[in-house]
């Protein structure tokens, strides 16, 4: 048998295992025959011991044959560890390795206590062999000797199995004994296949890992499978499941205009739906690393729980399906806003504290080790700013070690820019405000979960349906956490629900500490003011120490010393205590020991009136430039007197002139703060309007105009209704900051938006779409003539608004997740030029449409299945065509129905019959990520000039053939060695693997 080189170092191990296995297998014998007699020397041979106790060459022969077959059942069993770990080290000090284990085996003074008591432990007798033998591996390189530890503890658990599993026995009765063991060959196999693999992951081997993972994962789904319905008290809960409640809701990350520009070699890195508009789990779905963004109430936090209870129940779909075999584990940064970050060992006690204890030894940093590790940290806004760059630091340690580790990380989008884990390999994603439709949905699934609660929710539904047509609700509701306070506040109150957040918090707090209970005619310990007082007194101590919870003795201490201040209440500290936790709605014990604000938002608001009732101005404008007190600022302006907000913003305004590194942010935060102060000096007014005509408009990217955007409404009456001053880049930011700025409110101005005919400006004006109700802005802004614009459709929901938009030249759209797609609205379409469909064999779709299509002629399509083309005629007007992902080998439905095009792209394809393309006039084709037999079948397409097959081909590498075509241009992988090279005349350019042309 011939053996190729790179398995040299495998034969080898097998070989020493097989080695080590006899050893262990002769000494095994030799004790167990020495157990009956004292007198024998411990120098005896095993064949002399056989010799003394064994009459006749048969039952000799059965011990010889014994022997060899327990040393055959241990290498097999020492193999395969071998081969894992130490494939790497060369044949010569692999076999050194092992016959220093031979050896000590061969010449240590063991006990009988040592190896053949009942209760005889391993770890001990490898630790007798080390102390008797200390230079046993000091002429061992590194690597060999670790395989000599490796192998020295594997031979001393193996050897007491093995005595353990021989019987004791009187002397007439050995050579009954020694058949009976021949015949029970599975019973040691068994016992062998349990014994423990030692290494440095697993001290202890691993055989009670799996049991553990099942038990772990069990509790975990079931301690993070509940949802709290914000605006209910605790116990008013009901038992809600979260993977019954969680909303999906659109996410997009920066790389999108770098994607669009991609080269056609990739195409399917265009679709609009992987980056924009896409449900938060697709786009994360094919990741290893993401950062994900969001503002304050957003959905952050419930989305990782519900990524660990989908993953630990396996019950993740589409682009999460390979995130099944993970192991969640938990981190609430907030948990480590002080000390050492937690370590893989405390993750289980993080998650499921109930059962840390239960753990085997390292069995975490196995599961890293494995590359099966979900790692979800929540809150790096909850940390203090200083320690952000231990909790990047802690990351990267992390994995560094363990490399295949899954992470999903979140942040407040203030807290962590879009390159804040850029380097540690990090994807960005942020989470988007709740279209319409999100909100309608969410609505409904809050009002069926509070249904269980026995309240009446039919008519509160619907008036709450009725009040989201007024823009300033439909704002407010895009946020989940607010869109829920509304929900509970329409629930409770039929009066009119608040204009804007500072009066939608005030309500909710009211109703929260107050409203609920009255209505209940259950007695109370506080007035609500008593409440607010002694809660505001929590939520500023946690603000001035960068927290966002408390030990339950530090909160009750604070209360302590707060109480004295407030001479009406005469109530034990701890009553007060335990009745704000069980009664407010707004302090909760997430976990036993620590206290929180059920939300942080709650936090900030009563910390910001803290400040403004103690008259801690100046404390604020110290800490105005830091992300973890915006929002505490903004609200303090918010609850602030006239002459107060003018001190603060004053005062804000005057620290971004003398500190220009901080002045973009500080600047922000005045003009947010407009949003909420409720009366201000004009000429403070008027400064801060200056400072945004002239300071902050217009963003000059996506970053920038985020950042604008959190100036709220009433950056709209900033920004002007021509763009054309502005350079096209900054126009398109200008475009995104109006939408996140105002919603509803931008489409006026979007509508003027829309008529800057530079690509980007009004690509990022379409982009705008799928916040919007679909028909009004279709209707409104989209019916402009959009020239050779291209259309990403958000979903196939928008397709029958497309009949009100004006004249573009190119659509996608995304049919994935969608079973019945009806394209009928594009019939008769002129002026479109290129359709870009994602998905298709996903759905069910007529694609007989497209023959009604005028001016089509570039179409693209991945997921393609040729047996839908099946019935369709030939399209006549198309001359380029892409094809990716294709989940059938032929192409013989598309070669007759693309039959006239001449410009054909193909790729992802298991495999492709080429035969298929002979009849097709080509003269360009690209081929990539694919198998085919033979390049042979291009030989009969004569007009073929440029052929691209340098992505990831696997063919037989033969291209003599294409000798016979007049080939301009070749492309091909530098990488790979082709025959019949030499003998094509086209000029041949040679590329690296996945490069794009």
């Amino acid at each position: 048998m011939c053996i190729r080189p790179e398995e040299g170092g495998v034969i080898v191990l097998e070989r020493e295992a097989l080695k080590l296995g006899s050893t262990i297998a002769t000494h095994a014998a030799k004790y167990w025959l020495q157990r009956r007699k004292a007198t024998y020397e411990r120098s005896a041979s095993l064949a002399e011991l056989a010799q003394a106790e064994l009459k006749g060459l048969v039952q000799r022969r059965k011990l010889e044959n014994l022997v060899e077959r327990i040393g055959h059942q241990v290498a097999e069993q020492l193999a395969p560890v071998l081969e894992q770990r130490f494939s790497d080290v060369p044949d010569h000090e692999a076999e050194a390795a092992i016959l220093a284990v031979v050896y000590v085996l061969e010449d240590v003074d063991l006990s009988d206590r040592a190896l053949l008591a009942n209760d005889a432990d391993p770890e001990v007798l490898a630790k007798q062999i080390r102390r008797q033998f200390p230079q046993r591996s000091a002429l061992l390189s590194e690597r060999a000797a670790q395989l000599h530890e490796l192998a020295l503890d594997q031979a001393c658990r193996h050897l007491v199995q093995v005595v353990r599993y021989l019987p004791t026995f009187p002397s007439a009765a050995l050579g009954e004994v020694l058949t009976r063991l021949t015949a029970q060959a599975e019973a040691l196999d068994e016992l062998l296949s349990r014994t423990p693999t030692t290494s440095l992951y697993a001290p202890r081997g691993v055989d009670r890992d799996e049991e553990f993972r099942v038990e772990y994962l069990s509790r975990l789904a079931t301690t993070f499978d509940r949802l709290e319905l914000l605006g209910l008290p605790g116990d008013d809960q009901p038992t809600l499941a979260l993977t019954v409640a969680y909303l999906s809701l659109s996410a997009s990350d920066g790389h999108t205009r770098r994607r669009r520009t991609a080269s056609r070699t990739r195409p399917d890195l265009w679709e609009p739906a992987a980056t924009e508009g896409l449900s938060v789990e697709a786009a994360i779905g094919d990741e290893h690393r993401v950062l994900l963004r969001g503002d304050a109430g957003s959905g952050k936090t419930t989305l990782l729980h519900w990524l660990a209870v989908q993953a630990a129940r396996r019950a993740l779909t589409g682009a999460l399906t390979g995130w099944n075999d993970t192991v969640p584990f938990v981190v609430l940064l907030r948990m480590f806003a002080e000390g050492d970050l937690p370590r893989p060992e405390q993750f289980v006690g993080l998650s499921t504290p109930v059962v840390a204890d239960l753990a085997p030894e390292a069995w975490t940093h196995r599961v890293l080790q494995a590359g099966r590790g979900l790692l979800l940290v929540d809150g790096v806004d909850e940390v203090p700013a200083g320690r952000r760059r231990a909790v990047k630091a802690w990351l990267r340690d992390l994995l560094d070690a363990y490399p295949g580790t899954r992470v999903v990380v979140t942040s407040r989008t203030a807290a962590a820019d879009a390159k804040w884990l850029a380097g540690e390999g990090f994807r960005t994603v942020t989470l988007e405000p709740m279209s319409p439709v999100n909100i309608l949905d969410f609505v409904e699934r809050w009002h069926r979960a509070a249904e269980l609660t026995g309240a009446e929710v039919t008519a509160a539904e619907r008036r709450l349906r009725a009040q989201l047509e007024r823009p300033h609700l439909r704002q407010l509701a895009a946020s989940p956490l607010l869109c829920a306070m509304l929900c509970a506040l329409n629930l409770s109150h039929r009066s009119e629900l608040p204009r804007n957040r500072m009066e939608l918090y005030a309500k909710a707090l009211a109703m929260l500490l107050h409203l609920r209970d009255a209505e209940r005619g259950i007695e109370t310990l506080l007035t609500d003011t008593g409440k607010r007082v002694l809660l505001r007194d929590l939520a500023w101590r946690l603000t001035l120490g960068n927290k966002v919870e408390l030990s339950t003795e530090e909160a009750l201490g604070h209360l302590s010393r707060k109480l004295p201040a407030m001479p009406d209440v005469e109530v034990e500290p701890e009553a007060i205590f335990t009745h704000l936790l069980e009664r407010s709605g707004v302090l909760r014990q997430p976990v036993p020991g620590r206290v929180d604000f059920v939300h942080r938002t709650f936090l900030e608001y009563l910390a910001a009136e803290e400040a403004v009732q103690q008259h801690h101005i100046d404390t604020l404008i110290a800490h105005a430039h830091l992300d973890t007190w915006w929002e505490t600022v903004v609200m303090a302006c918010g609850h602030a007197t006239a002459k107060q907000a003018e001190q603060l913003l004053t005062g804000v305004l005057d620290e971004a002139d003398r500190k220009p590194k901080r002045a973009r942010r500080l600047r922000l935060i005045a003009a947010a703060s407009l949003e909420t102060v409720r009366d201000v000096d004009p000429a403070v007014r008027d400064r801060i309007d200056a400072v945004v005509r002239d300071r902050l408009i217009p963003p000059r990217k996506s970053s920038e105009a985020r950042s604008l955007a959190s100036i709220g409404p009433r950056l709209l009456r900033y920004l002007p209704a021509d763009l054309g001053q502005f350079p096209e880049m900054a126009a398109a930011a200008t475009v995104e900051a109006a939408v996140l700025a105002g919603a509803a409110e931008a489409m006026p101005l979007l509508a003027s938006y829309v008529k800057d005919e530079r690509s980007e400006v009004r690509r990022a004006v379409i982009l705008q779409w799928k916040f919007f109700d679909p028909e009004q802005y279709a209707k409104t802004v989209l019916a402009h003539d959009l020239g050779n614009s291209y259309l990403e459709v958000p979903s196939p929901q928008f397709l029958p608004q497309v009949l009100h938009i004006g004249r573009f030249g190119g659509l996608g759209l995304s049919l994935r997740r969608h079973r019945k797609v009806d394209l009928a609205p594009l019939a008769g379409r002129e002026g479109l030029r290129g359709m870009n469909l994602f998905g298709l064999y996903q759905a069910d779709v007529d694609l007989s449409v497209l023959s009604t299509l005028p001016d089509l002629d570039d179409l693209f399509i991945s997921g393609f299945d040729d047996s839908r083309l099946s019935g369709i005629d030939v399209l006549h007007g198309i001359r380029k065509v892409t094809l990716f992902s294709c989940v059938s080998r032929s192409l013989s439905q598309a070669a007759r129905v693309f039959g006239v095009a001449t410009d054909w792209n193909i790729g992802d394809m298991a495999s492709v019959d080429l035969a298929d393309l002979i009849e097709v006039p080509l003269r360009s084709l690209i081929i990539q990520h694919s198998a085919f037999d033979s390049i042979e079948p291009l030989v009969a397409i004569r007009g073929l000039k440029r052929l691209w097959i340098d992505n990831d081909v696997q063919f037989d590498y033969d291209l003599g053939p294409l000798a016979e075509l007049e080939l301009e241009n070749l492309a091909i992988d530098a990488e790979v060695e082709y025959r019949g090279l030499d003998r094509i005349p086209a000029e041949i350019v040679t590329r690296r693997g996945r490069e794009t042309g």
